[in-house]
């Protein structure tokens, strides 16, 4: 049996939620655009080669961070705003079927009357 939770595992591990996709393709555009940025703006103001990579791998780690932190920030925001609007339509469907309910109520009281009348 210990074998089957393995496997199970690493298929887990395999498939990468969207969530870690989107997160994983910011910081790796953050990487890219922080180098370049870094390294060409230090090429530009005239550094040596090997002092602009290294300011550009530099560059590289903050903006890779910055863009992750924003991905999970707007990844935040998006979960926030799908679940108010659940609540929203729930609120929505619970107030239709309440409305329903005392439709069909009245209807049954109407229809309790009109018996009572005939009988009587």
């Amino acid at each position: 049996m210990p074998g089957k939770e393995k496997g199970k595992g690493k298929a887990a591990a395999a498939e990468a939620s969207p969530m870690e996709e989107w997160v994983t393709r910011a910081r790796g555009v953050g990487l890219v655009v922080g180098f370049l940025v870094a390294f060409m703006v230090c090429r530009n103001q005239g550094f040596p080669l090997a002092d602009a990579v290294l300011r550009g791998l530099v560059g590289a780690a903050v903006l890779s961070v910055v863009a992750w932190w924003s991905a999970l920030m707007v990844i935040q925001a998006l979960m926030r705003a799908a679940a108010a609007q659940a609540v929203r339509e729930a609120e929505v469907a619970a107030a239709q079927m309440a409305a329903a309910r005392a439709e069909a109520d009245a209807v049954m009281a109407r229809r309790a009357a009109a018996a009572d009348e005939a009988a009587s």
